[in-house]
């Protein structure tokens, strides 16, 4: 914007030849940065395999800002740590969860599996203990030894 107000007036104030060049090369300097900055993005989002992500705006914002750059790229290498880490936490949320619902459908089965067996365990004493009283009133006279 600042160059093309000089330009238009030295235009109108027919300046010399010396001042034009000065414009065009300072319109070069500046095509130049933006033709960097458009290349850097293009390879950048060109290459990757999937969309640029945070990490990567911001080292693409670091390229472009030398002085702090340093500062910017260690951000940018913070983020992508810490996006790894919140990822690795959701699945393991996830799991642990997978395994409390697997862990209570097998507390339940094995509640169901005690009060059956504690039911037929009754059941069972009450036919051992009638077919016992039922053998001594049918064979008084033979002796049931147990522990064989």
């Amino acid at each position: 914007m600042f160059y093309l107000l000089i330009k238009c007036y030295l235009r109108y104030n027919k300046t010399s030849e010396k001042s034009h060049i000065i414009i065009k090369v300072n319109k070069m300097n500046e095509f130049k940065m933006i033709a960097t900055t458009v290349v850097m993005m293009s390879a950048l989002v060109g290459c990757a395999t999937k969309a640029p992500t945070t990490g990567d705006f911001m080292r693409m914002h670091a390229a472009e800002e030398k002085a702090t750059g340093v500062d910017q790229k260690q951000m940018a290498k913070e983020w992508d740590k810490g996006s790894a880490l919140k990822n690795s936490g959701v699945k393991l949320v996830k799991h642990g969860e997978d395994l409390i619902k697997s862990g209570e459908k097998d507390i339940t089965t094995g509640k169901q599996e005690i009060e059956q067996g504690n039911k037929d365990i009754a059941e069972g004493a009450k036919l051992m203990e009638a077919s016992k009283q039922k053998f001594q009133e049918t064979y008084p006279d033979q002796k049931l030894d147990l522990n064989k």
